[in-house]
């Protein structure tokens, strides 16, 4: 049985994902088909069920300019 703090707490959250990455939540705007975190800045494929936001997957272009990027710096 769940109390209504916690209850009050998962409403809060809806909307709102985890980067997979950073582990920090963010809010993608309602909607939206990519988000990036603004915590580490990778970018995320997201759907929607209602006003429930999931993350689907990376998306893989980014990663690789982010990596390409971080190469030639070192």
């Amino acid at each position: 049985m769940t109390s209504q703090t916690e209850r009050d707490e998962k409403s809060k959250r809806a909307g709102q994902v985890r980067c997979p990455n950073c582990f920090a939540r963010f809010r993608p705007p309602p909607g939206a088909d990519r988000a990036s975190c603004p915590a580490c800045g990778r970018e995320w494929y997201i759907s929607w069920a209602g006003k429930l936001a999931k993350i689907r997957k990376p998306v893989w272009e980014t990663w690789d300019q982010h990596f390409t990027e971080t190469q030639q710096q070192e």
